[in-house]
This record gives structure tokens, C-alpha cells and sequence, in this order.
């Protein structure tokens, strides 16, 4: 989505400092709120991820020097661990609370929930296959324990919501919510980082978009009681992914979400050029972009039993779409 937005002319779109120089991971996201910089989440240093005031004086002032138009000047993260991490949604509003700024925009990437676990499985498993040809075939099982990672897909998800993960999952909730706002340096514990339990706990999590959404709209409205099914999200903005192959609805899009960014700032004319642009089907073309395929299992029983572990939370995520007006339903 952001490349999508960097590569219209009307917009200067800037991309985040990452760690990984990774094809995957590099010029997309920071990872911060997750721990990646030797556990460090302190809300008021996530600010050294991105472009600094002088690079944007500087471009201003190039535009100006050569009269060529102004652009609005974007920064983003793309970090996809955010919506499932127990702790970020509570960072990131402290985050912007401390630099006395509005809530910022948010976007929720959601697919079918069986498909998202899927992926994820396939993704890791790539991961670990490399790194054992690395001849990195030792596992910290005083970290994790003796039974990760998970053999199978289906372990995985028993795993992912045991009893055990789902404790530290909420220990970690438990400690920002503690500490957030009284402490001027943050760190996550070890066993915190990326997501409590390890990057498998995230299985059959990851995939229960609706209550991950709900967090974060909990979070940023300061209100502990929000349903999805009697209320209308008003800070997270959900992006079906199957509207990358639909170009007229990833135009509509990213001109809403230009739109909220003016209402932001309070500057309506700001984005009107590059709107009109993208409300014009065929005045821009829009480049491909690479997502992860979902992972295909050897046995249609063992597909069946997965899907059925996900049916409640595809009526959560169904509800939640029709609730805000999405024009997509998953059967």
C-alpha cells in the first residue's frame, strides 16, 4: 500500500529505518514496537525511525529551488506483527501522546483467517530452513521450551492458543499497561520479544483479525467496552488484501486514506490533486506488488480440521467488514 502511495507523483512518500537489510522486511518496517532493537520500546525514541525534520526542510526547499509543485511529505510503517502484538497498540498511542500529536492512521491487512495461518506457517518454516543451512540448528529451549517450535501446522495452533501463551501473552498486555506511563526508558523482556511464546505463538493468532482490530480501536478511544458489531471503527482503516487484484477498489482506497490524512492536518486541498488522480481509473497505472502465496496442506482432511478451527473467527472478521461498509465477505 505505501508502495503504492510512492509511487504517485503527487505524494513524497518516505520509507522507515529498518534494521534488516532484508528483501522482505527492508524500506517497509522497524520493528521497534516489538522489541527488535535489544528489546528497547521506549515510546519517545520510535521517532528515530523515520525521515528527520531537516530531509524534509531539505526536499521543501529543492521543490522550491527548482519551482517544481509541492508534494505532501508521508512516512510509514508497515510492520505487519503490530496488529497481533500484545503491547504495540498501547506503545504506539503513548508514542504519539508524548509528541503531542493525533492518533495516527492505521491500517489492518486482513484475507481469510485460514489462509493468514497458512502463510504464516509456510513463512516461518522457509525462515528456519535457512537458518539451518546456516548450520543455526540449535534451539534455546530454556527460552521457549522443549516442545518449540511445533512440527506440524495443526501443533502449531494448539500451541499458539495454550493455555501457556495465551498467560504471556497476557503477562506482556499486563506490563505495558503498568508501565507505559510511568517509566522514561521501556525494555520487553526476552521472552516478549517478537511476540510472547515465539514466532509460531503467532499461528492462530495472527488470524483473528477482528479482536486484534478491536485492541487497537479499545486502545486509541480509551474505550474498554467497544463491540465491532454496534459500532463503526474510527481509528484502524481494514484493507481486504484481495484488493491488490482489483484496481479500481485499491484506488478508492488509498484515496480514503489520503483523505483522512487531510482531515488529519486539517488541510482538505492538501491531497485533492492526488485523489482526483487515483478517483480517475484510468489516468494512473498501478504497479504489482509481491505478497506471500498461503501454504498448501498434503490432505484435504487435515485442511478441513484447520479451517474449521478458524470458523469463528471469519464471522468475527465478516461482521466486523459488514459493520464498516467493505464490500467483501469470506465463505
Amino acid at each position: 500500500l505505501c508502495q503504492h502511495l510512492a509511487d504517485s507523483e503527487f505524494v513524497e512518500c518516505h520509507t522507515p529505518f529498518c534494521l534488516w537489510a532484508h528483501p522482505e522486511l527492508d524500506n517497509k518496517e522497524t520493528f521497534f514496537f516489538v522489541g527488535h532493537y535489544l528489546g528497547i520500546v521506549t515510546p519517545r525514541h520510535y521517532r528515530m525511525c523515520f525521515p528527520l525534520k531537516l530531509t524534509k526542510w531539505w526536499s521543501e526547499t529543492k521543490r522550491k529551488i527548482r519551482r517544481e509543485p509541492a508534494k505532501p511529505f508521508l512516512s510509514f510503517d508497515g510492520c505487519a506483527q503490530y496488529l497481533t502484538s500484545p503491547t504495540a497498540a498501547y506503545l504506539i498511542a503513548q508514542a504519539y501522546r508524548e509528541a503531542g500529536q493525533k492518533p495516527p492512521i492505521l491500517i489492518a491487512c486482513v484475507r481469510r483467517p485460514v489462509d493468514q495461518a497458512l502463510s504464516w506457517w509456510k513463512y516461518e518454516n522457509n525462515a528456519m530452513t535457512w537458518g539451518e543451512g546456516m548450520k543455526l540448528n540449535k534451539w534455546n529451549a530454556s527460552l521457549r521450551g522443549q516442545l518449540y517450535p511445533p512440527r506440524s501446522v495443526e501443533d502449531a495452533m494448539d500451541y499458539s492458543r495454550s493455555d501457556n501463551v495465551e498467560n504471556m501473552y497476557q503477562r506482556a498486555e499486563s506490563l505495558i499497561i503498568e508501565t507505559v506511563n510511568n517509566r522514561r526508558f521501556l525494555r520487553l523482556p526476552q521472552w516478549a520479544v517478537t511476540w510472547p511464546g515465539g514466532q509460531l505463538s503467532a499461528i492462530g493468532r495472527a488470524s483473528c483479525f477482528a479482536s486484534n482490530i478491536c485492541r487497537y480501536e479499545r486502545v486509541f478511544s480509551s474505550n474498554t467496552r467497544y463491540d465491532h458489531r454496534k459500532q463503526a471503527l474510527k481509528h484502524v482503516s481494514v484493507f481486504p488484501i484481495e484488493f491488490l487484484r482489483d484496481e479500481k477498489l485499491l484506488k478508492w482506497f488509498l484515496a480514503s486514506i489520503l483523505d483522512r490524512v487531510s482531515e488529519r492536518i486539517n488541510n482538505k486541498s492538501l491531497f485533492a490533486a492526488a485523489i482526483h488522480d487515483l478517483a480517475e481509473s484510468s489516468s494512473s497505472q498501478l504497479n504489482s506488488i509481491h505478497r506471500n502465496a498461503g501454504a498448501s496442506l498434503s490432505r484435504e482432511e487435515e485442511l478441513r480440521r484447520l479451517r474449521s478451527k478458524f470458523e469463528k473467527d471469519e464471522d468475527s472478521l465478516n461482521s466486523l467488514l459488514r459493520a464498516n461498509g467493505i464490500p467483501i465477505t469470506y465463505e
